[in-house]
């Protein structure tokens, strides 16, 4: 296991699935010192744009989809996301049957949304 997979397992919470809504959703809160920050940036640490995909990726696997992504179609980061902060990230169904809307809050910030492909069954 990676070091950067392990320090998302290590900030995840519990998975929870909103079948009314069709979300599924979980907590994530990284550490200062966690890996995740490590080099990006010094000083100023920030969420790495590929650490929120791989966090998406955890709970596609967790739900039993593939985790290996066919493609992103869209990705918007919208604000810095740090150390110590509350995350959740909701992950819903797509009009298309293998594609996911993602948002990942911060409080009442939208931090990041994003959507992903996985391969075709």
């Amino acid at each position: 296991m990676s070091v950067m997979r392990r320090a998302v397992l290590q900030a995840a919470s519990q998975l929870e699935h909103l079948p009314d809504q069709g979300v599924w959703r979980q907590r994530f809160c990284f550490a200062a010192d966690s890996a995740v920050f490590a080099g990006h940036f010094p000083g100023h640490p920030v969420l790495p744009a590929v650490v929120q995909v791989l966090m998406v990726q955890v709970i596609l696997e967790a739900i039993g989809q593939p985790a290996d992504l066919a493609c992103i179609p869209q990705a918007k980061f919208l604000a810095p996301v740090g150390p110590a902060m509350d995350i959740l990230l909701t992950l819903s169904k797509g009009r298309r049957n293998n594609r996911w809307a993602c948002t990942l809050h911060c409080g009442e910030i939208l931090a990041a949304r994003m959507q992903v492909e996985v391969p075709a069954p």
